[in-house]
């Protein structure tokens, strides 16, 4: 087969929650489709400092991060857009007032404006990530590439239409990622395809969540976990198994390329 880029969620798709690892079958399948010539790409909503060396267990040195704003070829940074910061101000007042929390994510450092709920450590507890601190303030001089909305499924519609400005992705229970409207991980891919030189049919992605919608409709094929939303199922040209039972490693050796 000629070579593949393939693009690669974390969370639920690479990692099982359930463990809070890669099981040995998705290591397996990175390694072989690496070895059989394909080019292995981590596209993820998180900022690397929350990778904690999966990308270096792995051995993928090329990803996508912060859903999309933050492109990374072979250790290079080929494409990076942080958030307006008059966007982040104006969104961080609105949703404080109301009473939500609001996280923040840099390059190298998550952290949030206040934890006036506990929805800020329970988002935490579902994705294994570390507690973030308090760091009043710090939001107004950072490049912020992604930041996170911690409230319930009860409160979406009222956040949404007190601040229509940006893109609501739910994450988990507990918050939903906070994105540019200009796109999600599609955005990412598709400044690594330029800057590659190659083609969106050259390329694959397989994920579960709904930040994982864009990349499917744009690259070439898509691949839906078998744990993924009926949504992104609906959108994907193949769904394969759960990340609990070897769903990565199925669905490439369905294509013949393990």
């Amino acid at each position: 087969m000629e070579k593949k880029y393939i693009f690669i969620d974390l969370d639920g798709t690479i990692i099982d929650h359930k463990t809070n690892e890669a099981p040995q079958s998705t290591i397996d399948a990175i390694k072989e489709l690496k070895n059989n010539g394909h080019e292995v790409f981590i596209a993820t909503g998180r900022p690397p400092c929350l990778f904690f060396d999966i990308d270096k267990k792995l051995n993928i040195d090329s990803y996508v991060a912060a859903n999309g704003r933050l492109s990374v070829y072979k250790n290079e940074v080929v494409f990076s857009d942080p958030l307006d910061r008059k966007v982040v101000n104006e969104f961080t007042t609105i949703m404080n007032g109301m009473g939500f929390d609001v996280g923040y994510e840099t390059i190298d450092d998550y952290f949030v404006e206040s934890k006036m709920t506990k929805n800020v450590d329970l988002f935490s507890d579902v994705f294994h990530l570390y507690y973030p601190e308090i760091k009043k303030g710090k939001y107004k001089g950072e490049d912020i590439f992604q930041m996170i909305l911690y409230i319930e499924k009860k409160d979406f519609n009222r956040a949404v239409e007190a601040y229509s400005g940006v893109n609501y992705s739910i994450s988990n229970r507990y918050g939903v990622d906070v994105n540019d409207k200009s796109g999600l991980k599609d955005i990412g891919i598709k400044a690594l395809i330029e800057h590659l030189g190659i083609t969106v049919d050259d390329c694959i992605a397989v994920g579960d969540g709904f930040n994982d919608i864009s990349m499917i409709e744009y690259v070439g094929y898509g691949i839906a976990m078998g744990n993924a939303n009926d949504i992104l199922k609906s959108k994907a040209d193949y769904v394969t198994d759960t990340v609990s039972n070897n769903g990565l490693y199925k669905a490439f050796k369905y294509l013949k390329m393990i």
